[in-house]
């Protein structure tokens, strides 16, 4: 009496023993077809080529001197023997040369464009086309940054690489209610390296899951297997319904502001607060697509652009100069300025190499005017 639903069994764990082998051997096919087709794509999103645990205070990553990644998304990494990304250059500064300190977040590192297409160098090149007096940026961008990196940076460069202009990327993300001590200088013992995740092993071995990353993270957010408050780089405190949270995140941030002033006047240099807007900032569809549609915690006044009234208030009541970026990345459609490609199919933080060449002639258009004659 039992042979029939054994028998049963039998066949229907053959079945699914066969549609196993069958998946197994598609992906073993796709792998091979990806790594002939597309070499080296398996490097893409590999940061930890030229990224490590820092001791360092005001960070939790630095750059690797010396490292680099050929194959990085949007083009190649290089970071020089000083951990600036770009070429070596002299630690001090030439005569006549305006040396420019651009020191930010992922954005001013130029996350998902080549080393030329940042917005520093579009600036430089489109000043040098037009005859103006030389000017140097050098890229001390970090990814995940925040305003203590800033902070930080300034104290530690400012006066070893002869700067003359700090030019401060401001992010909205960078907007927090930072702990008390993040101005301090002691540095902290250097963090132990977790270990590897699945997805970091996936990504470094296998050209199918680099291929497939976007679709299957877009499905795990939309199915709820990955949830966005758990991604840090989609927490915008800045654009958060007004209330106490809203106003501690605005008062650590000006906090941290201030030591960033004084230190930028210690090495006698000059800041210049330079604001990167949102994409949810930009449109109400923009507003829409991120808000309802995959869930990011802003207000429904996001668009009304406070924080950028909030940080330029800041910079005139302190005598700061201050250049809004916003609106170089106003227009019909303003998801052309972020990020989209293989990977990403939403980025409402980083610019594409578009949005780097409108902030780039905006800078540049308006450099004169940031800084004084001189540096």
């Amino acid at each position: 009496m039992q042979a029939r639903p054994l028998n049963a069994t039998r066949r229907a764990l053959g079945r699914g023993g066969l549609v196993l082998a069958s998946l197994a051997a598609g992906l073993a096919c796709l792998e091979a077809y990806l790594r002939l087709r597309h070499p080296g794509t398996v490097d893409a999103l590999d940061s930890s080529a030229f990224t490590r645990a820092s001791e360092l205070p005001g960070q939790a990553t630095e750059l690797i001197p010396g490292s680099e990644n050929r194959g990085f998304a949007g083009g190649a990494v290089r970071i020089n023997s000083l951990g600036f990304r770009g070429a070596e250059f002299p630690q001090t500064g030439a005569p006549g040369v305006t040396r420019v300190l651009a020191i930010g977040d992922s954005v001013t590192f130029g996350y998902g464009v080549a080393e030329s297409a940042t917005f520093h160098h579009v600036a430089r090149a489109r000043l040098e086309a037009e005859g103006h007096p030389p000017v140097e940026f050098l890229n001390a961008g970090l990814p995940s940054a925040g305003l203590p990196y800033l902070l930080h940076g300034t104290r530690r460069w400012c006066d070893r690489l002869d700067v003359d202009v700090v030019l401060a990327g401001v992010v909205l993300n960078d907007v927090w209610a930072y702990e008390d001590g993040v101005t301090d200088v002691v540095p902290r013992s250097r963090p132990r390296a977790p270990p590897p995740s699945l997805t970091s092993r996936l990504f470094h071995r296998s050209y199918a899951y680099t291929a497939l990353f976007r679709s299957a993270k877009s499905l795990a957010y939309a199915t709820g297997l990955l949830d966005l408050d758990d991604n840090p780089g989609y927490h915008f405190p800045a654009l958060g319904e007004p209330g106490p949270g809203l106003e501690e995140a605005w008062t650590q941030s000006f906090r941290v502001l201030d030591a960033l002033r004084e230190a930028t006047s210690a090495c006698d240099a000059h800041l210049v607060l330079a604001v990167f807007p949102l994409e949810v900032q930009l449109s109400d569809d923009a507003l829409a697509r991120y808000r309802e549609g995959i869930g990011i915690d802003v207000a429904a006044t996001a668009t009304d652009l406070d924080p950028q009234r909030r940080l330029a208030g800041y910079a005139a009541l302190h005598g700061v100069n201050f250049l809004d970026f916003t609106p170089a990345f106003v227009g019909p459609d303003p998801a052309t300025l972020y990020l989209r490609d293989l990977y990403v199919n939403l980025d409402p933080v980083h610019p594409s190499m578009l949005g780097h060449q409108r902030a780039g002639e905006r800078l540049a258009e308006h450099f004169d005017n940031l800084v004084p004659p001189g540096g």
